[in-house]
């Protein structure tokens, strides 16, 4: 089985929670109308079908070791409680006629729906969990993203300052360059005025 399957476990339970609350929108005044109690009896009917579904699926799961046996006992609590509800609305059993219906059981039904109480209030808390573990690794996360970008715009700011640097070292050589070749022309002016003087002299004498 995947998670897909898991998830798949959990949308269905949840929608047959879902039918058995609706049942008690269903009024217990209406028992003498026999559609009434049909209706009321068909629905609780196709809820213990699907509860017998998803108990056979977690047998499933469980074999293939996709879930494990903590997780899959506090499942088969749900299952328990959500069935105890659903005897409680039909006055004791599903599968018999609607004569019962509306009346409550003399004491099972309520202890299974305070253990399925008990474990839902388990998987809330394990949620609650998961969220705070979940915010503190977001803020690990933006923490980690704040450090690269302050990074990030470190090496920007080297890059830039190693572009002014070369740029600085590129004109300082062109300085020295023209500066040499200057030096290199006064040479040659002061060579050439001596070379001069020297032919005066000697046109003179």
């Amino acid at each position: 089985m995947t998670d897909y399957s898991i998830n798949g476990w959990d949308n269905e339970y949840a929608r047959l929670a879902r039918a058995a609350s609706q049942l008690r929108t269903i009024s217990p005044h209406n028992n003498n109308n026999n559609n009434s109690a049909q209706q009321k009896q068909d629905q609780a009917t196709s809820i213990q079908t699907g509860l017998n579904r998803l108990d056979t699926q977690l047998h499933n799961l469980e074999s293939s070791m996709t879930v494990s046996s903590v997780e899959a006992g506090r499942r088969r609590g749900l299952l328990d409680g959500l069935r105890g509800q659903l005897s409680e609305l039909t006055g004791g059993s599903s599968a018999s006629g609607g004569g019962g219906i509306g009346r409550p059981p003399a004491g099972g039904g309520q202890s299974a729906t305070a253990a399925a109480l008990r474990h839902q209030d388990e998987l809330i808390d394990d949620l609650a969990i998961g969220v705070g573990r979940l915010k503190t690794q977001t803020h690990m996360i933006h923490d980690e993203s704040k450090a690269h970008v302050h990074l990030l715009n470190e090496m920007d700011n080297n890059v830039d300052l190693a572009n002014q640097g070369l740029e600085d070292e590129t004109r300082r050589a062109m300085r020295l360059r023209e500066e040499k070749s200057v030096w290199r022309l006064h040479l040659v002016i002061v060579g050439l005025s001596v070379l001069l003087f020297l032919l005066i002299l000697m046109g003179l004498s």
